[in-house]
């Protein structure tokens, strides 16, 4: 009897045994079949290139990835100044500063050339012509040739009258006068205001050249005009050959 037992005892030990081999082996197998279970999964999405080298590489500065601008480097926002306003504010503007002294007032009229700019230039329709009083010294004899405004507007002369010596006959004696001096600033005449221009000669006997023919009139066209005037030519003689005339001035003589 007892070495029946013992061989069944023997005989049943190995059972514990082939349990835990079994159970192994299952543990092994699921392992396994995990494994395989991935397969007929669609591969995941590869990184894009610049974020795997980045990812890849520890050293790599983060700042210098695409994409990501540097702060230091973006240029800072500037505001835009809000638009002055043009509307009244109910107080006056106070005008551009000017290089002209204070306390003088601008006065652009009261230059005769810029007022004669604008001033027309009178005609022979609306000037009357005389001879003024002559006079004389140290030899030479002059006479203000002078031009009176008739019309009811001002007009201004500037420059030189064209002038010449006519006979009885309305024949010109010798040469038309010279110009002397310099050219003077225009003149601007109002109604019933005159102007001058000076004749010269020299006195009788002061040169070797005779007189010419005593005139009757003066023939004179006023600086600028194509028109003539004439009047009386009084006791004016031109001699020694000296005829010569000067620029309109304001008055009736010097």
């Amino acid at each position: 009897m007892m070495s029946e037992r013992s061989r069944i005892s023997r005989g049943s030990r190995p059972r514990p045994l082939l349990v835990a081999l079994a159970a192994t082996s299952a543990l092994l197998l699921g392992a396994c079949g995990g494994g395989d279970s991935d397969e007929g999964k669609s591969p995941p999405t590869p990184a894009p290139a610049d974020a795997a080298s980045t990812a890849g590489d520890p050293d790599a500065d983060p700042a210098s990835s695409p994409g990501t601008p540097d702060p230091a480097d973006t240029p800072p926002v500037q505001s835009t100044p809000p638009a002055k306003s043009t509307a009244p504010t109910g107080e006056p503007t106070a005008p551009p500063a000017s290089d002209q002294a204070p306390g003088r007032a601008s006065t652009p009229a009261s230059d005769p050339a810029q007022r004669s700019a604008a001033t027309p230039r009178c005609t022979a329709d609306h000037l009357a012509l005389s001879l003024g009083r002559g006079d004389a010294g140290a030899g030479n004899r002059y006479v203000p040739l002078v031009f009176t405004n008739t019309g009811t507007t001002a007009c201004a002369l500037r420059g030189y009258p064209g002038v010449s010596m006519l006979d009885a006959s309305g024949e010109r004696i010798g040469h038309p006068a010279k110009r002397s001096g310099s050219a003077l600033p225009p003149v601007e005449l109002a109604p019933g205001r005159h102007a001058y221009a000076a004749l010269h000669t020299v006195a009788r006997g002061l040169t070797d050249k005779p007189c010419w023919p005593r005139a009757q009139r003066v023939n004179v066209y006023p600086p600028g005009s194509k028109q003539y005037l004439r009047a009386p030519a009084r006791s004016f003689e031109v001699c020694g050959n000296t005829f010569d005339v000067s620029a309109v001035a304001p008055g009736k003589h010097p």
